[in-house]
């Protein structure tokens, strides 16, 4: 058994406080940042990360064996999905006009910036946050949990419960889409 769920362990069965403690010490980093690349606002992180670590602590003593990572990321892309559902799940008009007075018909037809412009403005955190942000769900969360979670793929598909070949292909889909939204689309 890892360190990890040796920790997890010794919490579900004793109640010990210090090693879930450890385990959120040793895990906020990576966590924080896939809730960030999960969550539709950054208001939303740190609630999201606290109701993981609730859910955790709730359910611990279901916890299996394997990755305590990839369970880490299942929980917490859990309750991403559960808190985007509850707050922002409305029926949107194509019609409607948003805040900037556009539709938003009129929003996803923007093509913005050219890929040469795109690469020449040399992509701030802020261009790649939202780029990362702009990806269709299944690639979005393969790609946070594997470059901030570093999880390996099986682990990935293990999360989210989709077969192996799955996780590669939105991976592929992800970098593929990342490139041509941040100006190197030569693939």
């Amino acid at each position: 058994m890892s360190d990890d769920a040796t920790l997890l362990a010794d919490y579900a069965r004793k109640g010990d406080v210090t090693a879930l403690s450890a385990l959120i010490t040793r895990h906020a980093a990576w966590l924080m940042a896939l809730l960030r690349g999960l969550s539709p606002t950054t208001a939303d992180v740190e609630d999201a990360f606290q109701e993981t670590w609730v859910r955790v602590m709730k359910s611990a003593a279901a916890f299996r064996g394997g990755s305590v990572r990839a369970y880490l990321a299942r929980v917490a892309r859990s309750v991403a999905v559960d808190r985007f559902r509850r707050v922002h799940m409305q029926e949107v008009s194509l019609d409607a006009a948003g805040d900037d007075g556009q539709t938003l018909g009129e929003v996803m037809a923007d093509e913005g910036p050219t890929p040469v412009e795109a690469f020449e403005s040399k992509a701030t955190r802020e261009d790649v946050r939202a780029a990362v942000q702009s990806l269709p769900e299944g690639p979005r969360e393969v790609l946070l949990m594997r470059v901030e979670g570093e999880l390996a793929f099986h682990e990935i598909a293990a999360a989210l419960g989709v077969p192996l070949g799955t996780v590669l292909t939105w991976m592929r889909a992800a970098t593929v889409q990342l490139k041509k939204k941040l100006g190197n689309g030569n693939d």
